[in-house]
């Protein structure tokens, strides 16, 4: 079990798995900032109470989770213009555009509804680094960043407010596709950005894709598990409901090939969902009856 600072931690809980464990969320709206963040990004601390407003609608009437977003390693001071990244993770429509603001008010009125608007974007990485949330994510997550910033010559690599799943730090997400990790070491960070970047899906500490639900998350996972890299958009997941009760999945290749399975949730002893939490409930997904219909 992780101890930080003589304490013992929230991911110091490692025997939940991952799979089925992502965020469920469709789209984000990345928002660089590089000065000091509160609990959430509209906490007082980043945006004016006018711009946070607008934003924060802005980005609820499309379905965004809102980001902030900095470089690892940044040396902080005004900049004149900040970057924002918005994406779309539903299967078959991934996309990454970039845009650029003098002020966080322009932010609401940037075309993000014209698909041809916006300047098309590699895959990036985000680590959760958002200390005031969790210190796992700060203390666990910075390292891990500033080591997978350095591999790449462009800004591939970004530090990331609050995403979900603290117990997990360090955590990483994919976008566009929003695929989401957990327990991350520098290796196996790498190893996520670089699949991504050339058009595959790692699975190196996967907890699924944020757009599936999570019953559908932990098949598609075992489904890649068996049969290795694939791009993120060759399975498609279906289900008869995916509820906390568990449901029957069915994960399809676009090549023909399906396999079916059953994914039930299973309780797990009490553990902090994040540091300085009581003990709560916990549950993990689990696959079994894994069958594949080659036809």
């Amino acid at each position: 079990m992780t101890e930080l600072d003589g304490r013992v931690r929230c991911s110091g809980f490692a025997d939940e798995p991952l799979p089925g464990t992502a965020a469920t969320e469709t789209g984000w709206l990345c928002i660089e900032n590089d000065g000091g963040w509160g609990r959430d990004p509209f906490s007082g601390e980043t945006f004016t109470p006018e711009a946070g407003a607008a934003i924060e609608a802005f980005a609820k009437a499309r379905g965004l989770r809102v980001l902030l977003i900095r470089r690892p390693g940044r040396a902080g001071g005004f900049r004149a213009r900040m970057r924002v990244f918005v994406a779309t993770s539903v299967v078959g429509e991934a996309t990454l555009r970039m845009f650029t603001v003098a002020d966080y008010a322009e932010v609401p009125g940037l075309p993000v509804d014209d698909p041809a608007a916006g300047e098309p974007a590699e895959p990036i990485a985000l680590v959760c680094t958002n200390g005031k949330r969790d210190v796992c994510c700060a203390v666990l997550g910075r390292p891990i960043a500033a080591s997978l910033a350095g591999c790449y010559a462009d800004p591939a690599v970004w530090e990331c407010s609050h995403t979900g799943g603290h117990r997990f730090a360090p955590v990483l997400i994919v976008l566009p596709t929003g695929y989401t990790y957990g327990r991350m070491t520098g290796a196996l960070a790498k190893e996520a950005l670089d699949a991504a970047r050339a058009g595959v899906v790692s699975t190196g500490g996967l907890r699924g894709r944020s757009s599936t639900p999570p019953a559908e998350q932990a098949a598609e996972v075992a489904v890649r598990e068996v049969i290795g890299p694939a791009g993120p958009d060759v399975l498609r997941t279906e289900s008869d409901g995916a509820g906390r009760d568990g449901a029957a999945v069915t994960v399809r290749h676009e090549d023909g090939r399906a396999w079916a399975m059953t994914v039930t949730p299973q309780d797990l002893p009490p553990r902090p969902a994040s540091c300085g939490k009581p003990p709560a409930a916990a549950r993990a997904w689990r696959v079994s009856g894994l069958q594949a219909d080659e036809n």
